[in-house]
């Protein structure tokens, strides 16, 4: 039996797969790296919250609970495995800031504009689609 090459043939449906799942895979990464540093600064932050909750006269554990709340508002923002309740709360997450860089990287790039152009361009995205109404 003869064995005839295989020819990998790319169409655009097989492209935007592939895109998609490294895509995907990229997002992940980003998002595991940012909880990451999330994390590694809480440690020193969570002991001086200790501390200052410790030594202050009042019975409340205020900068402890400012403390949790803020870590819960940032677990919404990096959202990690794409919960769906996250979606309901009005909270830019690295999700949408990710699709506006990549909406702005295709559009753009082919008009040739440069780098400060393009930041100045995901910025004005940024403020005009999550505007503090």
């Amino acid at each position: 039996m003869e064995q005839k090459d295989k020819v990998l043939i790319l169409t655009e449906e097989t492209s935007t797969n592939t895109w998609r799942k490294t895509r995907n895979l990229l997002l992940l990464q980003l998002k595991l790296w940012i909880d990451a540093l999330r994390d590694f600064a809480l440690m020193p932050i969570g002991f001086v919250c200790y501390l200052m909750d410790l030594f202050s006269d009042s019975k409340d554990d205020h900068h402890w609970n400012r403390l949790m709340k803020w870590g819960r508002q940032s677990d919404h923002h990096i959202n990690l495995f794409q919960h769906k309740s996250f979606d309901k709360k009005k909270s830019v997450t690295v999700d949408d800031l990710a699709d506006i860089v990549e909406d702005v990287l295709k559009k753009d790039v082919k008009n040739s504009q440069s780098t400060q152009q393009l930041v100045e361009t995901i910025k004005q995205r940024v403020k005009t689609q999550f505007r503090q109404d």
